[in-house]
């Protein structure tokens, strides 16, 4: 996690898509409890198609750093791939999904 934000890495360009729209759907679909719905901030998304829980997702295909984090035992990813993923996920809203040209 990166504050409240993922970063996942894949194999492909098409892997990381395919868990993006699966994701944003399973979650469109989700039955989401009353109790959570009734919250005041959460108010304006509570009807329609969007309700509940919304993530924007950012996709970049391309090389990474990769290095073992010695504390936690995972791998970290760092570089420009990065960088361009982490924006791409800044220009959208909750439930979308935004890729770079390199993906198409």
């Amino acid at each position: 996690t990166i504050g409240d934000a993922f970063m996942v890495a894949f194999e492909s360009a098409v892997s990381a898509l395919q868990f993006s729209l699966m994701v944003q759907e399973r979650l469109v679909n989700a039955i989401w409890p009353n109790e959570l719905l009734e919250l005041e901030h959460l108010q304006w998304i509570s009807e329609g198609p969007w309700c509940g829980l919304r993530v924007r997702v950012g996709v970049h295909c391309g090389e990474v750093d990769v290095q073992l984090n010695p504390l936690t035992g995972r791998y970290d990813y760092f570089g420009n791939t990065v960088n361009k993923a982490a924006r791409m996920e800044g220009t959208c809203v909750g439930g979308a999904v935004a890729v770079t040209q390199e993906v198409l």
